[in-house]
């Protein structure tokens, strides 16, 4: 009989990056992402309990959700790699940022990074949140959306990362 988590490794979700500005700006890969609302547009991502960012958020910095194309394999393998341990989380930060920076992301008008090749950025100030066992619903108002980019959407599925081949 498979685990739980082997068995929801089965259920395919689109990758994104999220980037929140703050005092201490932050960066991480979210799959957990669904339209919320569309009246008006509203977002929800799951948030570790204690990932950096989540702060940020939830005291009402913007943030963004750049959706993620198969050419942003190498910074989804970047940002989700193990690191070394004893690394401070300002080191740790530091390694995320130069990925985002290396894969061409620049700072937007609101304050966090995003990605202009992405196939969307969606721009969001958190509306609310819930609490659920080690992780963090939270409900983003979006305050905008970027351009629309092309390619075929990132996934992951059975604990792994790859593009959709077919459509």
């Amino acid at each position: 009989m498979p685990s739980l988590y082997d068995s929801f490794a089965r259920y395919a979700s689109g990758l994104t990056v999220v980037n929140v500005a703050g005092p201490v700006p932050a960066s991480f890969v979210a799959g957990s992402v669904l339209t919320a609302s569309v009246d008006p547009f509203t977002i929800a991502v799951s948030v570790g309990e204690r990932r950096e960012g989540l702060a940020a958020m939830l005291a009402g910095e913007p943030w963004a959700v750049s959706v993620l194309a198969g050419r942003h394999l190498p910074l989804v393998r970047a940002m989700t790699a193990k690191l070394p341990a004893g690394l401070t989380g300002a080191e740790r930060r530091q390694r995320r940022t130069e990925a985002m920076l290396e894969a061409g992301a620049v700072a937007s008008e609101e304050g966090p990074l995003w990605l202009p090749d992405a196939l969307v950025t969606l721009w969001c100030r958190t509306h609310s949140s819930v609490p659920v066992h080690d992780q963090v619903i939270v409900v983003g108002d979006v305050i905008r959306g970027g351009e629309h980019g092309q390619g075929q959407p990132l996934v992951r599925w059975d604990h792994g990362f790859g593009a959709l081949a077919d459509r």
